[in-house]
């Protein structure tokens, strides 16, 4: 099942349980007609939502912006990796060999290996950094007896420096999560201004039940929409390796 179909069912679940809880609000805790709270109550959900809101929106651009940053990242890389590849093309054809299997070799990885434990949370290893290791060894190493194949080894060179800070960079990516203190702010703040909407009541019970609904289900989606941002290797909305498939598929 897609994250979509999941994020759906599970939003309409919460739209549903809003709905079920308003009901049981207004069959066992009525409000009474002489009990004046409509306004006091207004105004504290009001600042509640407002509050509550703004907290969403900054937790939301922060994954976002972090999701951004690993897909910058990710491109860098590739980008650079098939340049040190198409670099190795000029090297004599035994080196050329080298670099190339040792340029596929690492994009492989981390495609197979790398991404995997990402979308997971799991620990990378030290592989792939032997593996980038390896293509280095076979550009450094490569005959530049000529000047023209000295120039395209210190290109080389700064490609593959370019493509450990990126590698180093989408590393770090993978690790950032939000804090769980943050997480239970948005729980309980999310709790909390749906509970508000209870406390008062609207002549119109249906026009009551459709805002409590809307809001459960908007707070429902905005708190999935987080929750699948927070890895910015997640399946689906994360950051994919298409750009290693792309040149190294």
């Amino acid at each position: 099942m897609s994250n979509v179909i999941s994020g759906l069912i599970v939003v309409a679940f919460a739209a549903l349980v809003g709905f079920l809880g308003l009901l049981i609000k207004v069959r066992f805790f009525p409000v009474k007609e002489e009990e004046d709270r409509e306004d006091v109550a207004g105004y504290v959900t009001m600042v509640v939502g407002v509050v509550y809101a703004l907290i969403l929106a900054l937790a939301l651009v922060a994954v976002w912006e972090d999701k951004d940053s690993a897909q910058g990242h990710v491109a860098t890389e590739a980008s650079s990796l098939h340049e040190v590849s198409l670099l190795g093309g000029a090297m004599l054809p035994a080196d050329q060999q080298r670099i190339q299997a040792a340029a596929t070799s690492y994009a492989h990885f981390v495609v197979s290996a790398e991404w995997p434990a990402m979308r997971n949370g799991k620990e990378i290893d030290d592989t792939g950094w032997n593996l980038l290791s390896n293509l280095r060894t076979a550009m450094l190493s490569c005959d530049v007896a000529t000047t023209a194949r000295q120039d395209v080894l210190s290109d080389a060179t700064t490609q593959l420096t370019t493509l450990a800070d990126a590698r180093r960079g989408r590393l770090d990516d993978a690790d950032k999560r939000m804090p769980s203190v943050l997480w239970i702010g948005l729980v309980l703040g999310g709790f909390l201004t749906i509970g508000l909407t209870f406390a008062y009541g609207i002549e119109q019970r249906f026009t009551h039940i459709g805002m409590v609904m809307g809001m459960v289900a908007l707070i429902g989606f905005m708190l999935i929409l987080i929750y699948n941002l927070e890895n910015p290797f997640n399946h689906g909305l994360g950051a994919g390796p298409e750009p290693f498939t792309r040149y190294f598929g």
